[in-house]
């Protein structure tokens, strides 16, 4: 079975999504950490034009490893959540190449087993076919202070916030794949639940579907 998680940054999809994998037994498939895996890659090469992205992309070769993720031998875990990986990582998902060859991989991947994934696209893009589809939501205030204790930057909270006010236009507006609802997506409002509450809705609505395709 596969399970699609959308929503925009800080609505809970990862962490939430992890946990339900867990409980599932699934694989998990964070598809925004392959995203920054991309966007540190070519940062740390100073190639931004996609013109120049496009050729060596074909060279890449992307492993999902415990934690994190390795390209070409290079583990670039701890750059992923970085204040740098946000300012860009909204430009280099918005890159057509970048997306096709990203959607590519996540699908080669899932279609080997169970998986819950998660990002801004895997309901209406990645697999518009999964059988579950979550789309999570919360305000943007309370997006921002999650993601200012995430990183114990509570004192940077306010600079948070826009960051995540900008990302949101980014993400909604690109050309490809956009941010976007899926039509038969499950919308969930996280903003005043905890993740307990949202995997125990997630789990019974997994429940209900898995038994009606054993009737």
């Amino acid at each position: 079975m596969k399970i699609a998680i959308d929503g925009p940054a800080g609505s809970g999809k990862s962490t939430v999504a992890k946990r339900l994998a867990r409980e599932l037994g699934y694989q998990y498939i964070d598809t925004g950490a392959m995203y920054r895996a991309l966007t540190a890659y070519f940062l740390d090469r100073d190639i931004t034009n996609e013109t120049d992205i496009e050729p060596l992309l074909v060279t890449l070769n992307m492993d999902i490893i415990p934690g994190g993720i390795r390209i070409n031998d290079t583990d670039l875990t701890f750059q992923l959540r970085t204040e740098r990986i946000d300012e860009h990582v909204s430009y280099y998902s918005s890159l057509k190449s970048i997306r096709d060859w990203a959607v590519k991989r996540q699908r080669e991947i899932a279609s080997q087993m169970d998986v819950v994934m998660d990002g801004r696209d895997i309901g209406t893009v990645v697999y518009p076919d999964a059988e579950l589809k979550f789309y999570l939501k919360a305000d943007p205030n309370e997006r921002a202070k999650r993601r200012a204790l995430e990183r114990n930057e509570i004192d940077n909270y306010a600079e948070i916030l826009l960051d995540i006010l900008r990302r949101d236009q980014l993400d909604s507006n690109r050309t490809h794949s956009p941010l976007s609802q899926a039509d038969d997506a499950i919308v969930v409002d996280t903003t005043k639940l905890t993740i307990e509450q949202v995997v125990r809705f997630m789990k019974d609505h997994w429940d209900e579907k898995t038994a009606k395709t054993t009737v």
